[in-house]
């Protein structure tokens, strides 16, 4: 089965429809005693009410609890609903939560079904309301109907459960062109996001580009944060601090969003780029001032973050020379990520720990770490992370003495790098290449390997890559 049972439906309305919210878990507790011992298929509603205190924006609390959902329903009346604050000028929170929903409906690798929406018949409705069902009547129809009463929306509701129970085991994904009341198309734009990142990791990098770029432009600090992750990969270090600056500009416009994981993932990435610029004490300075909009450790998205925000330090660390202070923070990410079975994460801390380790030559705990990782994202789809858990298998491997098996492994991640166009990534995969290949006496090939990390670094601009380069090529003469 695709899914674990009971399917969830996530519950939306503003707070003047408590009769109409009744009748919805009404509806649901009558279809599952009458699907009981005739069909698996069975049903839970959630909403606001299960979501636990947090110190962060509550909107982006209920909005994770919409992303573990099968199915949403929203409700309107006469109430709109109040400003839930945020990045993406929403007008209210379940106004929020329906674009939510409807952009997990664009997801392939998300459970959320299929969306619906009910416009209970009011005499006055805010104006909001009369222009999304407006909306909807002229594209989505299929996904919304206008109901007159209680008994009226459970006859619909439960015609719609019935319809659903077929699509238990089965996810189409569907885009939907809809505005939010700001005007904003911030569908379009995370549509655009998702469909670039796609973009690249599928080897089509300039079309990939493109559509981040446009995402960027149409969409708040998450596209500005996606388009500057693949601005940095692709060595364009000063087009990527400008995006990440953009993101950090809409903060310091809206100080009540500031400490929030978003904002600090801003930081974060600008300290990301200040560090591949060589000024890696900058870096830390902005990495720790990152950590603390973080008020909540408790919260599972902002230990997330958190976690992410302890990698980029650490490194920092260890390009001054700390390494006391980066194995502190690598191991701090791994004791939370372990404790949150956060596999792929854990993966993370696990090279980042490994290469500490082979600077320190303790080459057996290395190769232990690098054994987990590369197990573990084996059955996983290929990202900058496996590549770099295969450069650690060959440094491993080429510090052991055994360069020829180094080989293949440093080939993976080159092959890899140049599909997803990180050129950073590309130099280093080069440059461990040229190194396994010189050491097993396979000079032409060596040196080949060692020009196109020199070009490559050239490229970006990356003078430390350039001097390892050179090195390489000028033992290869001697």
């Amino acid at each position: 089965m695709a899914d674990v049972l009971p399917l969830r439906i996530f519950l939306a309305s503003p707070g003047d429809l408590k009769d109409e919210r009744e009748v919805v878990r009404r509806c649901v507790d009558e279809f599952n005693a009458r699907s009981a011992g005739v069909s698996h298929v069975r049903y839970e509603v959630v909403g606001w009410d299960r979501v636990r205190g947090t110190a962060r924006r509550p909107q982006e609390a209920i909005d994770e609890l919409i992303s573990e959902s099968h199915f949403l329903v929203t409700l309107f009346k006469g109430s709109w609903g109040s400003e839930p604050g945020g990045p993406w000028g929403y007008t209210s929170g379940t106004e929020e939560e329906l674009f939510t929903g409807l952009l997990e409906l664009g997801q392939s690798e998300q459970p959320m079904r299929d969306v619906w929406v009910a416009f209970l018949d009011h005499p006055s409705p805010d104006h909001r309301i009369v222009e999304l069902r407006e909306q909807m009547s002229q594209s989505h129809s299929m996904m919304y109907e206008s109901i007159a009463d209680l008994r009226e929306l459970k006859e619909k509701l439960s015609g719609r459960l019935k319809v659903w129970a077929e699509l238990a085991g089965a996810k189409v994904p569907r885009h939907v062109d809809l505005l939010p009341s700001s005007g904003a198309d911030v569908l379009r734009a995370a549509n655009l996001r998702l469909q670039g990142e796609k973009l690249v990791e599928l080897g089509q990098a300039e079309a990939g580009r493109a559509a981040l770029e446009e995402a960027a432009v149409l969409g708040g600090p998450l596209e500005q944060l996606a388009y500057a992750r693949f601005l940095a990969r692709h060595g364009d270090l000063a087009e990527a601090s400008a995006s990440t600056q953009r993101a950090i500009d809409f903060f310091i416009n809206r100080p009540s969003d500031l400490y929030s994981p978003l904002a600090a993932q801003a930081f974060a990435a600008q300290a990301r780029v200040l560090r591949r610029q060589g000024r890696a004490i900058d870096a830390i300075g902005r990495l720790q001032h990152a950590l603390t909009l973080l008020p909540d450790p408790g919260d599972t998205y902002a230990r997330k973050v958190r976690c992410q925000i302890l990698d980029d330090l650490g490194l920092a660390y260890k390009n001054t020379g700390d390494l006391e202070s980066a194995r502190r923070c690598f191991e701090e990410a791994l004791v939370h990520r372990r404790a949150s079975q956060l596999g792929l994460d854990v993966c993370q801390s696990l090279v980042n720990l490994a290469r500490l380790e082979i600077g320190a030559g303790d080459l057996e705990t290395a190769a232990r770490y690098a054994d987990e990782v590369i197990s573990t994202l084996r059955l996983t789809p290929p990202t900058a992370l496996h590549a770099n858990a295969e450069v650690l298998a060959a440094q491993v491997l080429l510090r052991q003495g055994r360069p020829e098996e180094g080989i293949p492994h440093a080939q993976k991640a080159l092959a890899l790098n140049q599909q997803i166009a990180n050129r950073h990534g590309q130099a280093i995969s080069s440059l461990v290449l040229a190194q396994c290949c010189r050491a097993a006496g396979r000079k032409p090939e060596a040196e080949e390997h060692a020009r196109a990390c020199l070009d490559v670094n050239k490229s970006i601009e990356d003078e430390v890559g350039m001097q390892k380069a050179q090195w390489v090529l000028d033992q290869l003469a001697e």
